[in-house]
Formats: structure tokens, sequence, C-alpha cells
């Protein structure tokens, strides 16, 4: 993969990542692409893959952190 290509991955958001990887779906399921084609939109879709289940593991264990302090209150852990 091209660093530029890399580049824009990791400022994309999960949802732009995401709407992409529906869009290769969508493309692979059409049956309207060469092998070469296939194959690259396949290694892309796993690349976007990687990054979104990242980007929800990574949320998932920021929520982990929201706790509840000695008075009860809801707070928020410094994710490090």
């Amino acid at each position: 993969m091209a660093s530029g290509s890399k580049k824009a991955k990791q400022e994309s958001t999960f949802e732009d990542s995401y709407s992409r990887l529906e869009g290769i779906l969508e493309k692979l399921e059409s049956d309207d692409c060469s092998l070469e084609e296939t194959i690259k939109l396949y290694e892309e879709g796993l690349a976007l893959t990687r990054y979104c289940y990242d980007k929800l593991n990574n949320a998932e264990l920021r929520i982990k952190e929201i706790s509840r302090n000695s008075k009860g209150d809801i707070e928020l852990k410094e994710h490090k």
C-alpha cells in the first residue's frame, strides 16, 4: 500500500471506512470485477476491516474506563 493511501486511511473516520467497506462488498458481490480488481478490493477490504476493528476495540476500552467515583458520580478515567 502506498504511503499516501495509508495516510488517507489513517485520517478517515470510522464511518467513512465502514462505508467504503460496504461499497467494496457490493462490488465484489456484483461479479463485475476482473480477477486483478477482485484481489485489490479484497486487500483493501482486509485493511479497512482491521482499521474498523481497531477503532471499535479502542472505543470499547474507553467505555470500560468509565467508572463511578466514591460519591457515586460517573467519571471518565484518562485514556492512555
